[in-house]
């Protein structure tokens, strides 16, 4: 409580200055230049001309130079007092501490070399909700008169609003440290994740003499038309994740059905339909940091008309993320030499794909990617991601058709 016989004129000015410096410590600016402003507000409200502000560091047990204002250039950083868990208990909570009451305490004869070289005539040791965050010394006032008892009253507002500040400013600290390890452990754990899946995406391949790199062919493939519809950057990395492993059923299936050249069997191709489920089920008890990857991978041969599998389901069941690797897997599988087919020339997928448009493929995700290699190709694009997949293409042939094409 302000003191009430503090003649009004001075209580003004110590309200305008409070609001100053309430002004300065929740201001925008960084902690060390808020507290530096503080100081000016503070030696300008009592007439001193030099003043400290130190930073409690309880690693170090000591209080570590913050801000300072009228000191000669002697005073740097390294200044610092000593500070015990003792002396601390014995510190009266935001309490102006003349240093005449304290010149006998263990915490003075400790720290009286510093005291001495800042001139310091009244120590505030900052708490807030019961914890010491720093301190505040002041030097002798210009006329070098003791601090009144109103002046006092004042002192401890003030005390609290810096210990405050100082407290939050640690918090904020400890949260960006904690918030810094976080994503340490989140870029580790996820380049863990990668490593993983590119080994399992590596397996499937080697399972298909034919099929070697297709499931990292599907994965960019999803991601350029992922990027293209404008997909948020985690999303883009879940759907890569389910575009190489797309495929991870098809460990299980025989690999002499899955490289048989002949034409498949009813029971074979039975067979080979189990894998989008298979890959289900071994997904799904995995635990992965982006979302919809298994369900990505069960619905990849899903189709808008509802003739697909496994579950059948139709296009407004189907979202996004099933529709572009349903495309850019069959897309790949027709561009591709396979055992019982030669690769189709990009013209001949092109038209293949577009007489399905609607039917087995989503019309708008089919003409996103038609118009991506069709940038690509006219140089549009400064870092292509599908053209350089396909390698000893014809793409005039498909210019033609892209020109002659409404995408």
């Amino acid at each position: 409580m302000m003191n009430k016989k503090m003649p009004l004129k001075r209580l003004m000015f110590s309200m305008a200055s409070l609001v100053d410096l309430g002004q300065e410590v929740t201001s925008s600016k960084d902690l060390a230049e808020k507290m530096k402003a503080a100081l000016y507000v503070i030696t300008g409200t009592f007439s001193v001309p030099a003043a400290a502000l130190f930073v409690y560091n309880p690693q170090r047990k000591s209080l570590e130079l913050l801000a300072q204002k009228g000191h000669k250039d002697k005073v740097k950083q390294e200044v610092a007092l000593s500070v015990t868990a003792g002396h601390i208990s014995r510190f009266r909570v935001n309490e102006p501490h003349p240093v005449k009451e304290i010149a006998g305490s263990a915490f003075f004869e400790r720290n009286g070399g510093v005291f001495s070289k800042l001139q310091t005539r009244m120590f505030i040791p900052l708490f807030a909700r019961d914890e010491f965050v720093g301190a505040l010394a002041l030097g002798k006032k210009l006329d070098r008169a003791a601090y009144r008892p109103s002046e006092k009253d004042v002192l401890r507002v003030i005390a609290h609003q810096l210990a405050i500040t100082l407290h939050n400013a640690k918090l904020f600290l400890e949260l960006t440290k904690k918030a810094a390890e976080n994503k340490r452990l989140y870029d580790g754990m996820r380049r863990i994740y990668h490593d993983t899946v590119q080994a399992f995406s590596a397996a499937i391949d080697a399972k298909d003499e034919y099929t070697k790199d297709h499931s990292y062919r599907v994965a960019s493939y999803a991601v350029a038309i992922a990027r293209e519809l404008g997909w948020k950057r985690r999303d883009v990395e879940g759907i890569y994740v389910a575009g190489l492993l797309h495929d991870i059923g098809k460990i299980i299936i025989d690999v002499k059905i899955i490289n048989k050249g002949a034409q498949l069997t009813a029971p074979e191709i039975c067979e080979i339909k189990k894998h989008p489920q298979i890959s289900y089920d071994i997904l799904s008890k995995i635990n992965f940091p982006w979302k919809n990857i298994e369900r990505f991978v069960r619905h990849h041969h899903e189709r808008p008309d509802g003739k697909g599998y496994p579950d059948a389901l139709m296009s407004t069941e189907l979202n996004d993320g099933e529709k572009i690797l349903a495309l850019v897997d069959a897309f790949d599988a027709m561009t591709t030499d396979r055992p019982y087919r030669e690769k189709l020339g990009l013209d001949d997928a092109f038209r293949e794909v577009m007489r399905c448009s609607g039917t087995q493929f989503d019309e708008n995700i089919t003409n996103t990617f038609f118009n991506i290699i069709r940038r690509e190709l006219n140089g549009e694009v400064k870092r292509p991601q599908i053209l350089p997949h396909l390698q000893n293409m014809d793409f005039n042939n498909f210019r033609a058709l892209c020109s002659g094409n409404s995408m």
